[in-house]
């Protein structure tokens, strides 16, 4: 059963770097895929004939997770994006804000649209959003790449809320996890906006800041196109908002079911023991290693595991946890492949891209370690096999739409505070 398990792992990280690319052909290559392909579904049913209980339990913790935690975070976002979309609002925001995002990281004023709900709300709405603008057109497929670079990241209410505070007692934390985390992710997308040429394609590369009256006309233009009634608009945001949470649901019970299949048949256990003797000659924690193998599946169970271990200095908690959200875990990865396989977009390109943030984000939470938690804290651990805070779906749901709110004024905010400045330095 053992080896069976570890040969159904190695062909399911194949399977899943091919997702989102028809390779089905009459070749013997597409023959022995789908022959792979096969055996890794039937061998996953197997399982949950094989061990009804551990799956039911580990599919009904990943329902609470997505009930309680996901949906009410998620929702009022997608609901907003979709309303902002079709008013026309971020065509005002994208307008304003091209002379800023084109210089910086060479693409159109829009994706500062999808960077700060990504930043606000969390995976998958950057990626959502980034192929939403791919599928109308809105920029070429280069710029789209890049976007995914920059515009796929958590959001604070999981990893300040949820995970420093609920899981390692330690709001400072917190912030260094979140700082470390968007830092990392400005430093991919400028790195990657000069890395991925955009050739035999040219824009206009004048700066020039916009008038409001360009701005509202862009808008205006964009509210016209759509043409839907407020209502039926409404209507459409609702439906397609909770057909996406149901596809994300989906994916987060499913890879609670394959963390679970995998801690019981020794999986696990087999890939954690070489790397944990490395640590244990080292003189690090070797005991970190099988959560984040978890948190490399899905990054809730594997922060879990991250901070139920009371033995590991809160360093190495940081710096794990500050990884494996960057990288975002196969289970963010499928819900994200879900939508870039609808484009032309290449999910290889978006899966280095999370690699490297995940990375970057160790690296920068080592530094901001050193520099801000010199003394060591006293920490709050909460025992038991889950030490996710009480959430409930209204908290949940009140936090995330206090976010958006706060995020819209921002916006207009800052907006407001830019057309000031022009207006000024015009006089």
């Amino acid at each position: 059963m053992f080896a069976i398990s570890l040969i159904v792992f190695l062909l399911f990280v194949f399977v899943y770097i091919k997702t989102g690319r028809s390779i089905f052909t009459s070749t013997a290559k597409g023959r022995v895929f789908l022959l792979f392909t096969s055996s890794a579904v039937t061998f996953f049913v197997l399982s949950l004939i094989a061990y009804p209980e551990a799956c039911y339990r580990a599919a009904v913790e990943g329902v609470d997770t997505w009930f309680n935690v996901v949906l009410p975070a998620l929702l009022p976002f997608f609901v907003g994006a979709e309303l902002m979309i079709g008013l026309g609002i971020i065509d005002l925001m994208g307008t304003m804000l091209e002379p800023f995002m084109r210089p910086v990281f060479r693409t159109p004023g829009l994706s500062s649209f999808a960077l700060i709900m990504s930043m606000t709300s969390g995976y998958p709405v950057g990626v959502k959003l980034t192929c939403r603008l791919r599928q109308q057109n809105k920029c070429t497929r280069v710029e789209g790449q890049r976007m995914l670079a920059f515009c796929s990241t958590s959001g604070p209410l999981f990893m300040i809320g949820a995970v420093a505070v609920g899981m390692l007692g330690n709001s400072k934390a917190g912030i260094i996890i979140a700082v470390s985390h968007y830092t990392a992710s400005i430093i991919l997308g400028i790195i990657f906006s000069r890395i991925l040429k955009d050739y035999g394609y040219c824009r206009n590369t004048s700066y020039r800041f916009p008038s409001l009256k360009d701005s509202i006309g862009a808008m205006y233009r964009r509210r016209l196109e759509d043409g839907r009634p407020v209502g039926v608009l409404l209507g459409d945001a609702v439906r397609e908002s909770i057909d996406t949470l149901l596809m994300v649901g989906g994916f987060i019970i499913i890879f609670s079911v394959v963390i679970e299949v995998c801690t019981i048949t020794g999986l696990l256990d087999f890939l954690s023991e070489p790397v944990s003797s490395l640590l244990m000659r080292a003189a690090l924690p070797a005991a970190i290693v099988k959560p984040i193998l978890s948190g490399i599946l899905e990054i809730t169970t594997g922060s879990r595991m991250i901070a139920s271990l009371a033995s590991v200095p809160l360093i190495y908690k940081v710096l794990s946890v500050s990884f494996i959200i960057g990288w975002s875990g196969f289970s963010i990865h499928a819900q994200s492949i879900s939508f870039i396989s609808k484009t032309d977009l290449s999910p290889l390109v978006y899966l280095v891209t999370k690699l490297l943030h995940g990375f970057f984000a160790l690296i920068l939470s080592t530094v901001f370690y050193k520099l801000f938690i010199a003394e060591p804290v006293q920490q709050v651990y909460l025992p038991g096999p889950s030490t996710l805070p009480a959430l409930t779906f209204s908290k949940t749901l009140l936090a995330s739409s206090g976010i958006l709110l706060t995020t819209v004024l921002g916006i207009l905010a800052f907006l407001l505070l830019i057309k000031l400045l022009y207006f000024l330095r015009r006089r």
